[in-house]
């Protein structure tokens, strides 16, 4: 799918992997309107992209998406700029353990909000033109984290949420379609700049082992690209890192009538792009 001419919002993309978001569309030819917590940087950004870009193509509001009635103020306010949202990025998340009530409530309840607030925008048999949602998920969204297991289960419940939204009987009258980015750890703040409080056993992640997983903010970017430009991406999982870019499905497989069992899949994923990346080395 072409970008040009389209016109997306985004959360959270004053910095980080929102940020480089926001720069891959712009340079492929679409305007966004983009909302984050952090003002400063997010004006900071905005200047950087309107001297680039031009101020017509991208426009920052300051927002705390976790706040119902700001968010829906932003969203009217992208519309007003845009004309209309054709793609919605469900990316504003945070990875601090301490604060769990505050990182379900960003990471899956805001995103929920945002995904339904787009869905009336879009839906096509209620007066929309029709879009694309794609919720930021994660590696952590596809398997079982020892650091942080809050943070994983609201990656987990937003790939479901989502992939159970790309089954709906009426897709075709709505004109939507559902995807889910599921990132590696990104050479960002978020990952960068981990302590005792945003995770939990920090000890048991090796200083080699968190370089090694780290990947370039280019690497996802690249894995977001590629999603946002299929030309169908309803119900579409990709995991992208700096060694792989697939699109994963998730099964529920018997593992028998009786427990414990001995499985065979022990090794993470963590534990799988460390083992890669050592044989690439070689």
């Amino acid at each position: 799918m072409s970008l040009k001419t389209k016109n997306v919002f985004l959360t959270g993309g004053a910095q980080g992997l929102g940020r480089s978001y926001i720069d891959a569309l712009l340079a492929a030819g679409a305007r966004a309107f983009f909302v984050d917590i952090n003002a400063t940087a997010g004006e900071k950004t905005e200047k950087e992209f309107q001297e680039k870009y031009g101020k017509e193509s991208v426009k920052f509001q300051f927002a705390d998406c976790s706040n119902f009635a700001k968010f829906e103020e932003s969203f009217t306010a992208a519309v007003n700029f845009l004309g209309h949202v054709d793609l919605m990025v469900n990316n504003a998340a945070i990875l601090n353990e301490s604060k769990y009530q505050e990182m379900i409530y960003l990471n899956y309840t805001t995103l929920v909000k945002g995904t339904l607030i787009a869905t009336e925008h879009m839906r096509k048999d209620k007066g929309g033109k029709g879009g694309r949602i794609i919720n930021i998920s994660s590696d952590a969204g596809l398997e079982t984290v020892l650091l942080g297991p809050v943070y994983a289960g609201t990656k987990h419940a937003v790939r479901a949420f989502t992939s159970c939204l790309a089954i709906a009987p009426d897709l075709d009258q709505q004109d939507i379609e559902y995807a889910v980015l599921c990132p590696c750890p990104a050479a960002t703040d978020m990952f960068l700049n981990l302590d005792d409080n945003k995770v939990r056993h920090l000890h048991t992640l090796q200083p080699h082992v968190k370089k090694v997983i780290t990947a370039p903010v280019e690497c996802i970017q690249k894995g977001f690209m590629k999603l946002v430009t299929l030309e169908k991406i309803n119900g579409a999982i990709l995991l992208t890192s700096q060694t792989e870019m697939t699109f994963r499905r998730m099964d529920n497989v018997s593992l028998g009538e009786s427990w414990p069992v001995e499985r065979t899949d022990k090794m993470t994923l963590f534990d799988k792009m460390y083992e890669e990346i050592l044989a690439q080395s070689k």
